[in-house]
């Protein structure tokens, strides 16, 4: 049921459906900061997403979401479900086709070994199956049963061949195009360690992957005294020499003084603004109830479109949107802008 909702829904907003998450089980009284909480916790190793739509399912009395992701990505990294209010939320994901052409060339390689597709899958340690890989099944039935039969045999291994690489943090400051400040980058980093189910060895060769410059000679460094030394520790160093100090009063002029970058989207300044805030309000030096209005004073100080209050038809007088409200209307905005660029090139490439 779920999938061909998923499959319909996706169909019905013309979308590649392998470009889409449903999340499933969603209580009825989870609103949407909640569900947006929940998504980010659950889903950061996936990468950039959005919340497409909501629908409530009266036979299972409980919402489901549409959630879209920028490209696709890994069966191995999506989640089959994620904490949130009321318990855990499956997460369906429609899984990549068999493909036809893979067993041809499989079938030609194992014919020149003297194998066949059974011995193989039993050779994997799939002999158990009650239906055998015949070589004369036709392949719309077969190659399901040898994807399930690989994957099951596989999964560890492409644990270590297909990964979504770390981000990358030099701490440097400014950091340079494509580089991350650290709070952001340490976040995403930590949820990318914790959904990798690979060896301590593996996941500290993708960390030091993702260093350049100082950041890279720090934990070369300990790594020359402490051959063993664990990713908690290095994330830990790495934090001692470049997070935010705990003083509230320097973490709120870092906050203050953290601006919009030349060709950064309104949208991606956010977004990197956010942890800061959030670190403010967990030291007491915001308090919750104006978190809202201090995220928007900031943006407003910050951003390079002086005009932004009136283009997203934000009131002097009322209360400032939440976090998902605000990136919404931006997005709504910049998408906007992208349209009517391309629109403008077109008519000149037409004119």
């Amino acid at each position: 049921m779920t999938l061909r909702l998923l499959e319909d829904w996706c169909r019905g907003m013309d979308m590649n459906p392998r470009k889409a998450l449903l999340i499933a089980g969603i209580p009825q009284t989870c609103n949407v900061t909640e569900m947006q909480e929940a998504l980010r916790a659950g889903l950061a190793p996936l990468g950039e997403y959005r919340l497409l739509g909501r629908m409530f399912r009266r036979e299972e009395n409980r919402k489901v979401a549409l959630v879209g992701l920028n490209e696709e990505t890994s069966y191995a990294l999506v989640p089959k479900e994620i904490p949130g209010k009321g318990g855990v939320w499956r997460v369906i994901f429609k899984p990549p086709d068999p493909d036809n052409q893979f067993l041809s060339r499989l079938n030609e390689f194992l014919k020149e070994e003297g194998m066949t597709l059974g011995e193989l899958t039993r050779a994997l340690g799939y002999g158990n199956d009650p239906f055998d890989l015949d070589q004369d099944m036709i392949p719309e039935i077969r190659a399901p049963m040898l994807a399930q039969a690989l994957d099951e045999a596989l999964q560890p291994a492409l644990q270590y061949l297909k990964y979504k690489k770390l981000r990358v943090f030099s701490g440097r400051d400014p950091p340079e195009r494509d580089e991350e400040e650290f709070e952001s980058w340490l976040f995403h980093t930590t949820q990318m360690m914790k959904a990798w189910q690979v060896s301590d060895a593996e996941k500290r060769r993708r960390l030091l992957e993702s260093l350049r410059g100082p950041a890279y000679d720090v934990i070369r460094v300990l790594k020359i005294n402490n051959p063993f030394i664990t990713v908690p520790e290095c994330l830990q160093a790495l934090e001692q020499v470049f997070g935010v100090i705990d003083n509230p009063r320097e973490l709120q002029v870092k906050y203050l003084t953290t601006y919009q970058k030349d060709e950064e989207k309104l949208s991606a300044y956010v977004l990197r603004l956010e942890p800061l805030l959030q670190k403010l309000v967990e030291r007491g030096a915001i308090e919750r109830e104006v978190v809202n209005q201090a995220r928007l004073d900031q943006i407003l100080a910050g951003t390079v479109h002086r005009t932004l209050r009136r283009r997203l038809a934000l009131p002097e007088d009322g209360p400032a949107p939440g976090l998902l409200e605000l990136i919404t209307l931006i997005r709504e905005e910049e998408a906007a802008e992208e349209e009517a660029l391309l629109q403008a090139g077109l008519e000149s490439h037409f004119s």
